[in-house]
């Protein structure tokens, strides 16, 4: 849920040519709607959405969806939202200009650790 529209073209664009497939939500309601029950999910929210809806969003997507990674998105100006996403349960955040490279690393490191953690099927 990354609310500036040039971000989140950015990463829509970074995320399809590494063949990622993302899901764009609109708010909140409809990221707790479509996470929820769901794994493997990474959830990108920048510092705008971040000033709409409050801290508690963490919470809101961590209760529909327990399994998701959150990476907040911060510029410099708003770097005192890093502090809270961590403790509030994000999984990292990226600060601007947000590299390639930094943003793949992150998907990689995720979806790596929760391939890790299924369990094999027996049989």
């Amino acid at each position: 849920m990354v609310s500036d529209d040039d971000i989140r073209g950015y990463i829509l664009e970074l995320c399809e040519k590494n063949n990622y497939h993302p899901r764009m939500t609109a708010d909140l309601e409809e990221l707790v709607n479509k996470t929820k029950g769901m794994r493997s999910v990474i959830v990108f929210v920048d510092h705008e959405a971040v000033n709409t809806y409050g801290a508690r969003m963490y919470s809101r997507i961590n209760v529909a969806c327990p399994e998701c990674s959150v990476i907040l998105l911060c510029d410099q100006a708003n770097r005192e939202l890093i502090k809270e996403a961590m403790e509030l349960g994000a999984y990292a955040s990226i600060l601007a200009p947000y590299e390639q490279w930094e943003v793949l690393t992150m998907i990689r490191n995720i979806l790596t650790a929760k391939k890790k953690k299924r369990p094999k099927k027996s049989g």
